[in-house]
């Protein structure tokens, strides 16, 4: 028989991160939940069990996203290749944020960009928004800079920081990338930046490939593994950070 828990066993998971108050350490991160709508299809689970929830990434410009097949299922974990599909900022604060319910639990938006300047505009839009936080995710390439991820280079990613940061109050958590030489040194100089907290880690870069076809089955090619097998890389990860 399942039992339910006793106020005091609820409060006492309560934490405090970066000034927002908790209910519990539990956070949905981004991509898994959409917009904070998806998980309302699970019977007898609701916001209030859960601490904050990311939202899906967000781009200034609405986007498609990558051709299919976009997930594939590993052993211990899944590939996925989405691509950012979102409908851009502007429409997720005017139209999405509203719908949420502010009392039951916290939002914070994932930031992504394929320029510095997009970055910023995204961070001006949700600054003007009752959204509790901001994620950013500097693991999107740089089209300005030949593709090359903001988050695989220190310098790169400071200054995505720190341009966000300007235009900004609310907290900022950086999500940091696994994919790069020396994450402790890419966290050192997001926190001299102005970032407050980190999501360590992001996905690790991977491929599956169709042995018959004897072509990536995804339709990028590559795609981020999450999933059971990346826990010991993202223990290890958090311990260097």
């Amino acid at each position: 028989m399942n039992q339910q828990p006793q106020p005091s066993a609820v409060a006492a998971l309560a934490v405090d991160l970066c000034g927002i108050s908790l209910s519990s350490p539990l956070v949905l991160l981004s991509g898994c939940v959409g917009f904070a709508e998806e998980y309302t299809r699970i019977k007898g689970f609701s916001n209030r069990d859960v601490g904050a929830i990311c939202l899906k990434g967000t781009t200034l410009e609405p986007r498609l996203g990558n051709p299919p097949h976009r997930v594939y299922e590993t052993p211990q974990g899944m590939l996925n290749a989405i691509g950012l599909q979102n409908p851009g900022a502007r429409y997720v604060v005017d139209k999405i944020l509203p719908q949420l319910d502010f009392s039951e639990t916290r939002f914070i938006a994932n930031l992504s960009g394929s320029t510095l300047e997009e970055y910023v505009e995204v961070a001006r839009i949700f600054d003007n928004s009752p959204i509790d936080a901001l994620e950013i995710n500097i693991s999107c390439p740089n089209v300005k800079e030949g593709g090359a991820a903001f988050g695989n280079d220190p310098e790169m990613s400071a200054r995505v920081v720190a341009a966000v940061r300007a235009v900004t109050r609310k907290p900022l958590i950086t999500k940091l990338s696994p994919n790069q030489t020396d994450i402790a040194a890419n966290a050192r100089r997001c926190i001299e930046a102005g970032s407050d907290a980190f999501a360590v880690i992001n996905t690790l870069m991977g491929m599956a490939i169709d042995i018959e076809k004897r072509t990536p089955v995804l339709g990028n090619n590559q795609g981020g593994l999450s999933g059971p097998a990346i826990k010991p890389v993202a223990l290890l990860k958090t311990h260097q950070v």
